[in-house]
This record gives C-alpha cells, structure tokens and sequence, in this order.
C-alpha cells in the first residue's frame, strides 16, 4: 500500500484541510445573515421573529439531515454527498436573493443553505477522523477550526458586501462563490483507507450509542447550549447597532465570536490530547453561562460586547472540536457517521427553538434584557446535565467499544490515570 493511502498520511491531510477550507467558507457565509437581518426586515416588514426563522429553520436542517448523510458518509464516503452539496448551497443563496416575500425565503434558503450545508458536515468530520489514529484529534480540530475562522475572516467581508450592495447581490455572489468552493472541495474528499462501514452497522451503533445515559447527557447539554447559543448568532449584531455602535464596528463581534471560537478548536483540542476530553468539555459549558453575564451586564459597552463573544466562542468552540472525538471514544469509531448524525439533531432543534423565541420576546418587551436571562439559564441547565460525566474523567471504562479511540494508548479521551 503507497504511503498516500495509509492513515495519518499526506492525504488525510488534505482532507482535514480540505473539512477547514469549506467549513471556513460555509460559515463564513452563514454567520454574515446577521449582518443582513435589518435589511431583510424592512424589506419583508417583519419582525425580529420572523427573520430569525431563516436562520432557524436553516440551522434546523443542516443539523437533522445529518441522521441521513452520516449513515450515507459511512457506506460511499464524502466525496458525492459534498458534490451534492454544492447545487444546494450555490442554488439556495441565488434562489434565496430572488424571493419576494418571508415565507418563500425561509422554504428556500432553508431547504438550499440547510441541505447544502447537512450534506457534507458529518460525511468530513467522518472522513478527516477516519484517516487518522495518532493524530485523530488534532485533524478534526483542523476541521472544524474553520467554522471560526470563517467568522473571523468572512464576515467582516460579507458585512462590508451587504451594505454596499444590498443583501440580494451579496446572496447571488455568495451562492457563485459557494458552489465553487464546494466543487472543489469535493474532488479532494479522498476515501479513507479504512474499510467503509456498511448501513446496518452504522445503524446498529446509533442504536448501541442512544442505549447509553452518556450518550443523551451529551444530547440534552448539546440542545440546552444550541437553544441559547443561537441568540447571540443571530441578534448580537442588531443589538450592538441599538446601543449606538456603528454597522461595522458591531459586525466585528461576530469576527472576536469566531476568534474565539478558533482558540477554544485548536487550543482545546491540542490540550485535550494531554489533559482529556471530557473534562474539557464539560470545562467548555462552564465558561458559557458566564459569557452570557458578561453580556447582560454590558450594555453599550464594547469592550464588554468583545469579551462576552470571546469567552462564548472559546466555550462553544471547544465543545465542538472536541466532542465527535467524546462520541468515537465512548462508542467506538465503527457507524461513527450514524452516531455524529443523531447527535447533532440535538443542536438543530435547539438552534429551532432558541432564536426564534428570543425573537418573539424581543419583539414583545422591546427590550433583550428577558432573552439574555433566559440564555443563562438555559446554558446553566446545560452544564449542570454535563457535570455527571466527569466520574468518566478518571480513567477509561474497562472494557472501550471496538475501534473505540479510547482503546488507543496515543489519544486520551479521558485524563490517564
């Protein structure tokens, strides 16, 4: 077998790269809707609810369609489903700019921003983890470092594009640039060496997974945080410009969200090879209900709006790099796609709850003061359900699934004894 073709070789590399390239593109794009939410209110006379459906019921489907794509990454590999992937999102942002009222735009940027994006997100963290043993860790926080960086370099781009071009322009631009880059990507999704997993198995570990306590205290904290974590995602930049901050220097928030959110991918997943997973992640929900206090207590502070989205991208951030690598090593790397797809439901159902009720609450008080409690709380709940998962911190269970990371000597899931 040629070095290109074994696990932690060059052509895993390009894969992770390749997870990074497009994560960085896709949400830089997607983050940037935040910017865009004036405009699209006063173009559709909607309330803050209502347009926070384009991007719930977006985040929605990315989530949920992951329980058909994982299953599907498992048996054919990535590279098809991103093929895919690229009609959808290129399709929906141009269709998207072309609409004419509320209602239209939510059906199609969900169903084309929602199934684009739900077509490739598990199939290439799948992928970038299947070509890696010694290195697993580090790769998938390579992967997924990308959706903070998108934050950090795209939007501030995409802020500057729709407000001198109109939101409608900027969506047909992005949708050209979306179906290119996805194109591309796609023909460097290189097959894993290792053998495809069939659909029963895949199936038959979702099952072995959801018959697990762990399993859906992970779910619950993940649905708990998605619900508040959203918010801000959607109305942090509406709400700075409402404090008197300009456009661009309140679009710049989301950019010190993705820097953080960078830090806590690469920064956590390296400590978490050392220190282990599951301690560092319930330490990730931590640091979340204190972002929210740092927000709540702000006001039109924009120190205060930076630290605030720093600390919650860190929190979040970790949190994703980190937890696929949780899931294989509790439930082993074997349907690793069917187990990751389930999972993520539970963000997609919070992030469908999460803004559109702020927004609904927003519109009614006239104030974010009830939302940002609210965020609190539920981000307290969500660590509070985590906790009980640091009895696994010390050490690994006796007997790890097959495959299973924590079998591994080279990676700690858990911190060594």
């Amino acid at each position: 077998m040629s070095d290109k073709h074994q696990v932690d070789s060059g052509r895993g590399w390009v894969v992770a790269f390749a997870g990074c390239a497009i994560n960085t593109w896709t949400f830089g794009v997607f983050y940037s809707f935040a910017t865009a939410l004036e405009q699209m209110a006063d173009e559709f006379n909607a309330g803050l609810s209502g347009i926070a459906a384009f991007f719930s019921v977006t985040t929605f489907l990315f989530f949920v369609v992951g329980m058909l794509a994982g299953p599907l990454a498992d048996r054919f590999g990535a590279r098809r489903l991103v093929a895919v992937g690229a009609l959808l999102m290129g399709g929906g942002l141009w269709l998207t700019a072309q609409v004419e009222s509320l209602f239209t735009g939510i059906v199609v940027y969900g169903l084309g921003v929602g199934l684009g994006i739900g077509s490739y997100l598990v199939p290439l963290s799948v992928a970038t983890g299947a070509w890696f043993e010694k290195n697993r860790t580090l790769a998938l926080g390579v992967n997924t470092v990308g959706i903070g960086l998108g934050t950090l370099i795209l939007v501030p781009v995409a802020e500057w594009l729709i407000r001198t071009a109109g939101w409608r322009s900027a969506f047909e631009l992005m949708g050209i640039g979306s179906a290119i880059v996805y194109g591309v990507v796609a023909l460097v999704s290189f097959k894993p060496p290792t053998p495809p997993a069939s659909l029963a198995a895949s199936i038959s570990a979702a099952r072995r997974a959801v018959g697990r306590s762990e399993f859906w205290r992970l779910y619950l904290a993940g649905f708990l945080m998605s619900v508040a974590l959203f918010i801000p995602f959607v109305f942090l930049v509406q709400y700075a410009k409402e404090q008197g901050i300009a456009s661009s220097t309140a679009a710049f928030l989301i950019t010190s969200l993705g820097l953080g959110s960078v830090l806590g991918r690469l920064g956590l997943g390296v400590l978490g090879m050392r220190l282990g997973v599951l301690p560092l992640i319930i330490m990730c929900f931590g640091i979340q209900p204190i972002a929210y206090v740092v927000w709540l207590l702000a006001g039109p502070n924009y120190a205060m709006l930076l630290l605030f989205a720093g600390l919650l991208g860190v929190g979040y951030g970790g949190f994703v790099a980190l937890s696929p690598v949780a899931l294989a090593g509790m439930f082993g790397l074997e349907g690793l796609g069917g187990v990751l797809g389930i999972q993520y439901t539970s963000a997609g159902i919070g992030a469908l709850v999460g803004p559109i009720s702020a927004g609904a609450v927003i519109d009614a008080t006239g104030s974010y003061t009830v939302a940002i409690v609210g965020a609190i709380i539920v981000s307290l709940m969500a660590t509070l359900s985590v906790l009980p998962l640091w009895r696994l911190g010390d050490g690994a269970p006796s007997e790890p699934p097959a495959h299973s990371f924590l079998a591994q000597p080279t990676v700690w899931l858990v911190s060594p004894r």
